[in-house]
């Protein structure tokens, strides 16, 4: 007789992880030999002079701050008249309600863990411990109302409380630390609160003079014109997320989301055009100019296109062709800017129709793009040409952080199509398109930016036809735009010659036609593998705005690096240049850094690198 013998069942457990901690931490990472803990201590050594270095330079009391924030509106808008400044509020309120509503329609945001919010905290309340343990506290910080052992006092206090609170949400019992819990835009929203607190209670230095007419350096409360608007936009902005978070589930996602779209691509022009240009328009030459050219074009190019979309072949392709050369050939002769860009567009959908002019629905749709399309062309150029009420000392309304945001996201805008049709035309079978493009791009890109902006405000005028006047923040416009499409037209190649050769035959066995091989197929990819480039370059083309200032242009680094040194009325700030100077440099950062991250974002989303 056999007994039978149950064992227990013995659960599956999972390895118990290693022993984890600072020590361990330090152990592996900075002191794994001694060879690298030496190196380790030396580095530190450095950083933490560096930062002593950072800070006696900023908290020195001979340090001119005021300089900074009493010319803070001339670093945001140079010259923009006081009594218009609504527009100006009305522009940001624009962008943030936009930024508003498409963070709620797109889901933008998620959650994180409370073990990453408290390492943060931990993270900067260390930075700041660290700050009042070698700061240079001995010296009196008189533009912060802080002396030596109170302002060291106070960094070490603030830096233990967000230690602490950083370490409560680190160590929560069990797993919830490490459940995501904590939305990314609840985070956010403290940190507008925290900004929005900040701009009620700070104070900042101001210059003032005392009773003997001597300069002197006062603490002041931040203007009420500032303040006041600020709080509004952000209230506005959170209104309006928490609107479009409730609707966003009751209405389609795929129209909100085109609609969105839309307004973003409208915003622009609106707000420089409309808003803050405010054109006065003649409406008598509105009736009696723009609207029947645009009619008369929408019209009969309408017919042209509709011909040309019919299967017509070759015949389409030749007579889009001649529209291209009678476009670029007015030009040269005495004519209407409108009546060149209809032309110009006109042979654009007439080559394109062939190709995209679909049948049916797909022809309606087709049309309806070109009638919208000039008449929108037509809208913008009449405001352009219209006199500005906005009345500046200087030739242009645009001026300071205003102006460099501006050219970089026209050049960005412009550029990046006029580079995709550069690197298709430098990768194409017709030598003819192949030349042109390379011939450009080589002559382009071998001569500095700041060469061909002096070429467009020197040698252009001379070229341009007679009565043909281009102002000087459109010239710079128009100069970075050409040179940034040189560049991006290399980076988009590169993306095309990453193209394995099966796609391309994959297509050609579906059917497909070369124009649509390459706009469904073979471009998706190529601007996918070569984000990092792209962005790279749109960092550069922002970075690359600081040149106007060669050309006289009042850019926000030509008034940090000029204007404010030599100003001597109504205060004295004459040879300061250090503090205007790190403060553009830490709003650049601000800029980059934050283009840099979207594109981080973009490359995780779209699996750069992974697949």
């Amino acid at each position: 007789m056999t007994t039978k013998i149950e064992l227990p069942e013995i659960p599956d457990l999972a390895p118990e992880p290693p022993p984890r901690g600072p020590r361990v931490w330090l152990r592996e990472n900075l002191f794994s030999t001694p060879a690298s803990g030496v190196l380790s201590i030396l580095v530190i050594l450095v950083a933490l002079a560096a930062y002593r270095g950072v800070l006696a330079f900023v908290f020195a009391p001979d340090r001119r701050w005021e300089a900074v924030t009493y010319n803070a509106r001339l670093l945001m808008i140079q010259a923009y008249p006081n009594e218009q400044m609504t527009r100006i509020w009305l522009s940001v309120a624009i962008v943030v309600v936009l930024l508003a509503a498409s963070f709620a329609v797109y889901r933008i945001g998620g959650q994180t863990t409370p073990r990453k919010v408290g390492i943060g905290l931990m993270s900067l309340g260390s930075f700041i411990i660290v700050g009042g343990i070698v700061g240079p506290w001995g010296i009196a910080l008189s533009p912060f109302g802080v002396q030596s052992m109170r302002g060291f006092l106070g960094w070490v206090i603030a830096g233990f409380v967000l230690v602490i609170a950083g370490h409560l949400l680190r160590t929560i019992p069990g797993e919830k630390a490490k459940d995501p819990s904590i939305p990314v835009l609840g985070v956010v929203l403290v940190a507008i609160f925290v900004v929005l607190t900040a701009l009620w209670t700070v104070l900042l230095p101001q210059p003032a003079y005392d009773d003997a007419g001597v300069q002197i350096q006062t603490m002041e409360p931040i203007a009420m014109t500032t303040r006041l608007p600020w709080t509004l936009i952000a209230v506005l902005g959170i209104v309006t997320y928490f609107v479009m978070w409730f609707l966003r589930d009751r209405i389609p996602v795929a129209p909100a989301r085109k609609t969105l779209m839309g307004l973003w691509v409208a915003s622009f022009p609106i707000i420089v055009l409309v808003v803050l240009r405010d054109p006065d328009l003649d409406y008598g030459r509105v009736l009696t100019w723009y609207l029947p050219v645009a009619l008369g074009f929408i019209v009969i190019g309408g017919l042209i296109v509709n011909f040309v979309a019919g299967g017509r072949g070759e015949i389409g392709r030749a007579i889009g062709g001649v529209l291209l050369i009678l476009a670029l050939a007015s030009f040269a002769i005495p004519m209407e800017f409108l009546v060149r860009f209809l032309l110009l567009s006109l042979a654009m959908f007439a080559l394109a129709a062939p190709t995209f002019g679909g049948k049916g629905a797909g022809r309606i749709a087709f049309l309806s793009m070109w009638a919208g399309w000039a008449g929108l062309l037509t809208f913008f150029l009449a405001l352009l040409t219209a006199p500005s009420t906005v009345e500046v000392s200087g030739s242009s309304f645009l001026g300071g952080l205003l102006l460099t945001i501006v050219l970089s996201v026209v050049a960005i805008s412009l550029s990046l199509p006029l580079g995709i049709i550069l690197a298709l035309a430098r990768t194409s079978k017709m030598p003819i398109f192949r030349l042109m493009a390379t011939t450009y791009i080589e002559i382009v890109r071998g001569v500095p930016l700041i060469t061909w902006l002096i070429v467009a405000f020197i040698m252009l005028p001379v070229a341009l036809p007679p009565g043909v006047e281009i102002g000087g923040v459109a010239r710079a416009m128009g100069a970075m735009t050409f040179f940034s499409a040189a560049y991006l037209a290399e980076n988009v190649r590169g993306g095309l010659q990453a193209i394995p050769k099966g796609q391309y035959e994959a297509a050609e066995a579906m059917g497909l036609t070369v124009s649509q091989t390459t706009v469904f197929i073979v471009l998706p990819q190529a601007l996918r593998a070569v984000i990092p480039a792209l962005v790279g370059q749109v960092i550069a083309l922002f970075k690359d705005t600081s040149l106007v200032t060669i050309v006289g242009l009042f850019d926000f680094l030509h008034i940090a690096r000029l204007v404010i040194p030599a100003q001597t009325q109504p205060f004295n700030f004459l040879g300061v240049l250090r503090e205007p100077l790190l403060f553009a440099a830490v709003v650049y950062w601000m800029f980059t850094f934050t283009f840099s991250r979207i594109s981080q974002r973009m490359e995780k989303k779209l699996g750069v690198g992974e697949r």
